[in-house]
C-alpha cells in the first residue's frame, strides 16, 4: 500500500513539473548556446566533425599548380575522335580545346598509316608474363618426363613381378617360395606407392 501511494505521489510530481516539447527544445537550445559561449571564452572552437571534414575536403590548403600550369591544363588540346573507316589507310583525328573544336591549331588532322620496322618493345608485365609462360612450359616438360619415367619403372616392375611369380610357382622348396613371395610383396608395395604419387 505504501509503495503504490509513493508511486502515485511521484507520478503527480513529475506530471506537475513536466515540460512541453516546445519548452524542452527551448531549454536545449539555451544550453547549447551557453556551452558554445563558455568554450569561446576559453578559446576553444567547437565545430562539428562533419563540418570540419567538409571544410577540409572543399577548401584546398594550398595551390598545387601555378597559374601558368593551370592555364595550360585548361587550354590543352584533346583528341575526341579517331576515325579509321572513312578513308581506308588514314586516321582522321578530331581535336577540341575547352570543349569546342580547336581554333589555335587544325581541328581535324588526317594522317596516313605507315608501316614502321623496328625492335618490338615490351613492358615489364609482358616480360613477367613471358617468364611465367616459359617456367610453366619447363614444369610441364618435367612433369611429362616424370610421368614417362614412372611408366617405364612401372612396366619394368610388372615384368619383374611376372618373372618372380613364375619362379615362385616352379620352386620346389617352401623357403624358396617364401623368398619369391617376399619379392612380389615388395614390388606390390612399390607399385602402390607409385600409384598414390601419380594420383
Amino acid at each position: 500500500m505504501k509503495k503504490s501511494v509513493l508511486f502515485l505521489f511521484c507520478a503527480i510530481a513529475v506530471a506537475a513539473n513536466a515540460l512541453t516539447v516546445e519548452e524542452a527544445r527551448a531549454n536545449l537550445r539555451a544550453a547549447r548556446v551557453a556551452y558554445t559561449n563558455a568554450l569561446a571564452e576559453a578559446g576553444i572552437t567547437n565545430t562539428p566533425r562533419t563540418a570540419r571534414t567538409r571544410k577540409v575536403r572543399n577548401t584546398p590548403t594550398r595551390n598545387v599548380l601555378s597559374e601558368k600550369q593551370r592555364s595550360f591544363f585548361e587550354n590543352r588540346r584533346i583528341a575526341v575522335n579517331r576515325d579509321t573507316s572513312t578513308l581506308p589507310g588514314y586516321v582522321i583525328t578530331t581535336w577540341h580545346r575547352n570543349g569546342k573544336p580547336d581554333t589555335l591549331g587544325p581541328a581535324v588532322v588526317t594522317n596516313a598509316l605507315q608501316h614502321i620496322v623496328g625492335a618490338e618493345q615490351f613492358n615489364p608485365l609482358q616480360k613477367l608474363a613471358e617468364r611465367f609462360r616459359q617456367q610453366a612450359e619447363q614444369w610441364q616438360t618435367l612433369a611429362t618426363n616424370a610421368t614417362a619415367r614412372v611408366e617405364r619403372v612401372s612396366a619394368a616392375l610388372d615384368e619383374r613381378r611376372e618373372e618372380y611369380v613364375q619362379k615362385r610357382d616352379a620352386a620346389a622348396l617352401p623357403t624358396t617360395k617364401a623368398i619369391y613371395q617376399a619379392f612380389i610383396d615388395a614390388i606390390d608395395r612399390i607399385k602402390a606407392k607409385l600409384d598414390q604419387e601419380g594420383d
